[in-house]
């Protein structure tokens, strides 16, 4: 029985100078791990790299900034290669690594998949970025949501076309279709997630990470309920939330929208207390930033809603008490962060509504209907008695 065939990977090298390219073809095997495999194609034109990258598909693009017939490039000019990368952007997503002389053009567009290789280092470095590059995942997850789209269209899609009979039903496919790869797409994150979690030792948890919370930047073109919006005053960021339904912002019914009061978790008196001594905190204060944190604050637990932190946002604690009316032409001025996703959104819109809508009762008196059972309790033995003797 076969093994794990793995994945075969294809680079594009972009280098007129054949030392370096026979260099680049010895280090390219090198960059991924068995079964894995990887080939490489090269291109000694910038005109013919950026035609290929408009019609084939690649993993990772291997780029120089400037070929020998450029030989007349002005310091403050853009070289040919730059070009390059620019019409990719608009193109297709494909990592890269600039291996060039001309380092310091590019370093500002240095990212986790854009990374940039001096010509005067080793050419080991060449291997090292590229693998850096294919650890973060992406490449990878790009190259399977590719599938995902092609085995629906040509396994379900394509089989089943002559039941669409009409173009109302030929038109659900879009949405099938999207529906699908958005599902696809989620299962792909989360076992991205938990790969990234377990090359860096944390647990993986069959728990939903804060990331599915949130959508950002947030879809347009009008601002939706569930919206987190950040406001700066004197020099603070302040953070509000969108109650008032989307509907009436896409109908155009809105003239003030209800927002809500998304205060730090550290200005919180339970993260106060726990902070003091966090690295030995009591069970008291533990246990209470935990209630906090899960939606269960003494005695307030509808009043309070938390959203946890990501790279473009704090910790945060909606307080449905905190709310403000603005004028939909003043929303403006406030900066759109991300938006809660589907469900977390309407969960949060009903905690709202559970909060302002609940009814205020007076207790009930327990003792009086404890008396009641007992009476008729005692009642039943005595009148039992006389018959059991």
């Amino acid at each position: 029985m076969s093994g794990d065939p793995g994945m075969k990977w294809r680079f594009l090298i972009v280098e007129d100078k054949e030392d370096f390219v026979r260099q680049l073809r010895e280090i390219v095997p090198e960059c991924v791990d068995p079964p894995d495999s990887a080939d490489m194609d090269v291109c000694t034109t910038f005109d013919q790299a950026a035609d290929r990258l408009k019609s084939e598909r690649f993993d990772l693009l291997i780029l120089d900034l400037k070929d020998d017939s450029d030989e007349t490039l002005e310091a403050d000019a853009n070289p040919a290669g730059l070009k390059v990368f620019e019409a990719l952007k608009k193109t297709r997503f494909v990592p890269i690594v600039f291996y060039t002389a001309l380092a310091h053009k590019v370093r500002a567009e240095q990212t986790s998949f854009v990374r940039v290789v001096e010509k005067t280092e080793s050419i080991t470095r060449v291997k090292e970025e590229v693998r850096r590059v294919l650890a973060t995942g992406l490449p990878a997850l790009s190259r399977e949501v590719e599938e995902a789209q092609r085995s629906y269209m040509w396994d379900f899609v394509t089989t089943h076309w002559k039941e669409f009979t009409t173009g109302r039903d030929q038109a659900d496919v879009a949405y099938l279709l999207a529906r699908r790869l958005a599902i696809v797409l989620e299962r792909l994150a989360a076992k991205l997630a938990q790969a990234v979690g377990e090359r860096a030792g944390g647990e993986a948890e069959q728990k939903a990470h804060p990331m599915m919370m949130y959508l950002t930047p947030p879809l347009g073109p009008h601002r939706l309920a569930g919206d987190i919006l950040r406001e700066r005053q004197g020099g603070v960021d302040h953070y509000w939330l969108v109650l008032t339904p989307s509907c009436d912002f896409a109908q155009g019914k809105v003239k003030h929208a209800v927002l809500a009061k998304c205060d730090r978790l550290t200005e919180q008196a339970e993260y106060a207390s726990w902070s003091a001594n966090a690295a030995n905190p009591s069970n008291t204060a533990r246990e209470n930033l935990v209630k906090v944190i899960v939606d269960n604050r003494k005695g307030q637990h509808e009043r309070f809603k938390f959203l946890p932190g990501t790279f473009f946002l704090p910790d945060l604690l909606i307080d449905f008490q905190q709310l403000r009316s603005v004028g939909v032409e003043s929303l403006d001025a406030f900066v759109p962060v991300a938006a809660l996703d589907s469900p977390f959104a309407e969960s949060v819109l009903a905690r709202f509504a559970r909060y302002f809508g609940r009814l205020g009762t007076p207790d009930l008196d327990g003792s009086l209907v404890l008396n009641r059972l007992q009476a008729s309790l005692n009642q039943s033995s005595a009148t039992a008695s006389p018959s059991a003797s």
